[in-house]
């Protein structure tokens, strides 16, 4: 039989080992909103573009102009690192994909209204929007295509 001093020794080396793997698995809440602080500053950086004085280009389309490019590859780098966040902390899920699209597409047709609201030299233009949300779209297909 077992002294009650070794049981103690052997209880709370269990305690240990259990305690570090949990760490491993679950990591701190902190931790894992350190995930999510390149998409903020990202989101910073989008802002403070949207928000500053509007740059006249050449107009080839609605849908193809390099404003339009510039909204796609904006929004496709915002959602990617959304779902990069999620993938560090929860993993990629159908649900993370469309959270990173639904959020990333939130921001952008939200800067829109703040253009249009506060700022007199810019612009709310629908199609925009809708190069950030296909900008959204292929960013969250382009990440997933690369972590699986």
């Amino acid at each position: 039989m077992k002294s009650w001093l070794a049981k103690k020794k052997l209880f709370f080396s269990y305690l240990r080992h259990t305690k570090s793997k949990l760490a491993r698995i679950y990591p701190s809440k902190r931790a894992n909103q350190l995930n999510f602080i390149p998409a903020l500053l990202w989101a910073v950086l989008i802002f403070i573009l949207s928000t500053g004085h509007s740059v006249q280009v050449p107009r080839f389309s609605n849908l193809l102009e390099p404003d339009k490019l510039a909204h796609t590859a904006a929004y496709f780098v915002m959602a990617a690192l959304l779902l990069w966040g999620f993938h560090r902390t929860i993993g990629v899920t159908s649900a993370t994909m469309t959270g990173a699209i639904v959020i990333s597409s939130l921001y952008g047709i939200s800067m829109e209204c703040v253009q249009y609201t506060f700022f007199p030299n810019r612009f709310f233009e629908v199609y925009d929007i809708i190069a950030n949300i296909i900008g959204s779209i292929l960013g969250v297909l382009g990440l997933n295509f690369l972590i699986k």
